[in-house]
C-alpha cells in the first residue's frame, strides 16, 4: 500500500479536464469521480518520495494547488528534469482518492514537459478613416502591432489618404500618444 504524503495543503479549486457527454469540460479535481480520466497542468512546487510512489505539488497559475502521484519505476523511465520542482507541466491520469489523504490526486499515466501559459497581450482599437468615401477603418491590434503598422498608417496620413487616426485603450481612452509612430513627425 502506497502511503500519502503528511501535511499536505492542497487547495480545493485545482481544475482538470475531461471528456465530457458534450466535450472537453473542465471542473475542480474534488468533485470528479473516482478513476475518470483527466489532464491538467501546473507548476511543481515540491515532490516527495514515499514508498514507489512520487507525490508532485502542483501549483496553477491562479494559485490553486493540486496533487499528482506518478509511479517510481515510470518515473525513473523518463528524464529527471521532466518532473524536478519548477517545471511547467501537463499530466495525464484517473483521477483518485485515498483513505489517508484528505484531497484527491491524479495517478499519473503521462507526464510531459508544457509550455508556460503566455500572458495575454494588452489589445487596442486602431480607427482611422481613408479613401475618398471617407471610410472608418478599426482593427483591434496588439501594441506590437499597432507599432509594426501605425508607420504605414503615418505614410497614408502624409499622402492624404488617411486622417483622424486615434489608437484607444480597452477602456476607451485615447493612448495614441504612447506610440512613437504617432507622435513623429509623418514621414513621406
Amino acid at each position: 500500500m502506497t502511503t500519502a504524503p503528511t501535511g499536505t495543503h492542497i487547495g480545493s479549486a485545482f481544475k482538470a479536464t475531461f471528456l465530457g457527454l458534450a466535450g472537453p469540460a473542465s471542473a475542480p479535481l474534488h468533485r470528479l469521480t473516482d478513476a475518470r480520466l483527466v489532464t491538467a497542468t501546473g507548476i511543481i512546487t515540491d515532490r516527495r518520495h514515499t514508498g514507489r510512489t512520487l507525490w508532485l505539488h502542483l501549483r496553477t497559475a491562479s494559485g490553486a494547488r493540486g496533487l499528482a502521484a506518478l509511479d517510481l519505476a515510470r518515473a525513473m523511465e523518463m528524464p529527471a528534469d521532466h518532473y524536478a520542482v519548477g517545471r511547467h507541466v501537463r499530466v495525464v491520469g484517473p483521477a483518485r482518492t485515498h483513505r489517508g489523504l484528505a484531497v484527491p490526486y491524479i495517478a499519473v499515466r503521462r507526464l510531459a514537459p508544457a509550455p508556460a501559459a503566455q500572458p495575454v497581450e494588452e489589445t487596442v482599437l486602431l480607427r482611422y478613416s481613408c479613401g475618398p468615401d471617407a471610410r472608418l477603418m478599426e482593427r483591434t491590434l496588439t501594441r506590437r502591432q499597432v507599432d509594426l503598422i501605425g508607420p504605414v498608417v503615418m505614410r497614408a496620413a502624409a499622402r492624404g489618404h488617411a486622417w483622424s487616426i486615434e489608437v484607444l485603450d480597452e477602456a476607451g481612452a485615447d493612448v495614441t500618444d504612447e506610440f512613437a509612430c504617432f507622435t513623429q513627425a509623418p514621414v513621406a
